[in-house]
């Protein structure tokens, strides 16, 4: 009953692990849907505000037409990120962190160009129920106000605009971003004029954002939004078709493991529309790709403004940037474990610079905390064990019965008696296991969400604790571990099939982790270094050694 229940609580583990995505607790938009409207109040402070409505609303409708002669792009540089922009359409062509680089060591493109040259390119404006019209805006070349490019990165200016501006006889745009030193934001307020009257419009960030050095068999990548309640994370089979959501949200905007794209309101007050969206397009190699897109509803002159923010879900940023941002960083179920664990491992990192020495460091430290329920299984395996004979005995006179056969209760009788006439719990063994579990999984959240981690090196050919290991040495010493660890445990049950079971597990768990960051590999491998270390010293010292020691066992055969 013990190994199967170990075997139950390691097969569940597995499942949580492959099926970590499910772990969201989200709910899936079908359509446009009614949600509070009540103001959200305390979201912290905003870094950039865009500038009144009423002062780009100078040239209103009517005014001569105003467009450029060609695409032209203009550069926006601060200490923080650089931005390119086109002056068709208006729109981002690039958006550089300079603090982050990609897998070739160059600085960071959070903007994936061959996605958006089929869908569309960042804060593009699409006017409402006006396909011909937002048609024709695509291929707008706007006039920018900028006479070169933009440098906030040292010295001058701590804040400076770039405006772009559209007009022919039916449609006026104005376009207007403000940028500022040591922040991640960006304040946007944006005017439509359709037919000499303001229009609704969409502010969207299209397909193709997202780090592309991540492995595509880890990569995740998500709309997200927060409203009153909560946060919602949305995958893209979430979303069929276009469609607007209504209420009052304090984000909206895209998402993979370490970085994001959001829109926010400019001022302390929710936004009460957003939108998302899929756009589909068939790879070379025949595949469907479907990409996500999220954007915000806007008008004039009510609703023109908002922030976005583009940066790494970095918990200091992330704070200092407000407005829940926090909750970007996604640590699933075991978040209150998740959190202290990843103080702790920032604490241990403020003194060892070195974040592969961390995680051993705080590994040892579990495992040291979680000793006297090892020691409980321990013991409790050993005393399993030395009642072998007299349990394969029982199941001896036994074994000829089928299972259906109600003498099959008798035998299930007469173990629990044996079991209390020792003193033995049949769970003592697997019930402090199952309280390890939420450290495991905690952790493994821990490591596949961590910026920190990102490109972090260790030692030797480990330059990457959030990659994988594609020398395979980590999770192969992994498996050896894992072998060791059970060779040198007691095995309660002399069942040869369960036996077969556990052996297989190792073999299993190492080819699933061998895909996992090498930060998540190590992390387990010196778990089991502990065990191994901690199994050794209960074999040889423990209550029940001379009973249990391999060597003492081998002497008396």
């Amino acid at each position: 009953m013990e190994r199967r229940l170990l075997i139950a609580f390691a097969l569940s583990f597995l499942i949580i692990v492959l099926s970590r995505p499910l772990w969201e607790q989200r709910k899936s938009p079908t359509g446009s849907g009614d949600l509070p409207t009540t103001p959200v109040s305390g979201a912290g402070p905003a870094p950039v505000q865009p500038s009144p409505t009423n002062t780009i609303a100078t040239a209103s409708q009517g005014s001569e037409p105003r467009k450029a002669e060609s695409e032209k792009l203009t550069t926006v540089e601060t200490d923080l990120f650089r931005i390119s922009f086109s002056n068709r359409e208006a729109v981002v062509k690039s958006w550089v962190l300079h603090k982050y680089s990609d897998s070739d060591g160059k600085p960071l493109d959070l903007i994936q160009a061959k996605q958006a040259d089929l869908f569309g390119y960042p804060l593009a404006l699409k006017i409402d129920k006006e396909d011909e019209i937002s048609k024709r805006l695509s291929n707008a070349l706007f006039v920018c106000d900028a006479n070169g490019n933009v440098n906030l990165s040292s010295s001058g200016p701590a804040q400076q605009s770039l405006a772009f501006e559209f007009a022919d006889q039916q449609l006026r745009v104005q376009k207007k971003m403000t940028f500022s030193r040591g922040s991640y934001a960006v304040g946007v307020n944006c005017l439509v004029w359709l037919n000499n009257r303001p229009s609704d419009y969409r502010l969207l960030w299209r397909s193709g954002f997202g780090d592309p050095s991540v492995d595509e068999r880890m990569a995740v990548r998500r709309a997200i939004y927060r409203d009153e309640k909560k946060i919602t994370r949305v995958k893209s089979t979430d979303v069929q078709a276009d469609q607007d959501l209504s209420g009052s949200f304090r984000f909206v905007g895209m998402e993979d493991q370490y970085f994001a794209a959001v829109f926010l309101p400019a001022l302390n007050e929710p936004m009460q529309r957003i939108h998302l969206g899929r756009d589909e397009h068939t790879k070379e190699d025949g595949k469907k790709e479907v990409l996500l897109k999220a954007g915000v509803s806007g008008a004039t002159p009510d609703h023109a403004s908002f922030r976005i923010f583009v940066g790494p879900k970095d918990t200091a940023v992330l704070q200092k940037a407000g407005d829940n941002l926090i909750d970007l960083i996604d640590y699933g179920w075991f978040a209150v474990v998740c959190k202290p664990l990843f103080f702790a491992l920032q604490a241990i990192y403020s003194f060892c610079k070195n974040y592969g020495l961390a995680i051993i460091l705080l590994t040892i430290l579990i495992n040291l905390a979680l000793f006297p329920l090892r020691y409980k299984s321990i013991v409790s395996a050993q005393r399993m064990q030395k009642l072998q004979p007299q349990m394969k005995a029982i199941q001896e006179r036994y074994k000829k019965l089928k299972p259906t056969d109600p003498k099959r209760q008798q035998m299930n009788a007469e173990l629990m008696a044996l079991y209390k006439q020792h003193g033995v719990n049949p769970l003592g063994g697997c019930l402090p296991l199952l309280l390890q579990m939420p450290f495991f999984i905690a952790f493994y959240n821990l490591l596949s969400v961590s910026i920190e981690l990102r490109h972090a090196p260790f030692a030797l050919w480990i330059k990457d604790l959030s990659a994988a290991d594609h020398t395979f040495i980590l999770p192969i010493l992994m498996t050896v571990s894992m072998i060791a660890m059970q060779k040198m445990t007691p095995t309660p049950s002399a069942d040869p099939v369960q036996a077969k079971m556990m052996l297989a597990m190792p073999l299993v768990f190492g080819f699933m982790l061998a895909f996992t960051s090498s930060g998540l590999v190590l992390y387990w491998l010196t778990s089991n270094l502990v065990g191994i270390t901690q199994q050794y010293l209960m074999n040889r010292y423990g209550p029940t050694a001379a009973a249990t020691s391999p060597a003492k066992q081998s002497k008396r055969k």
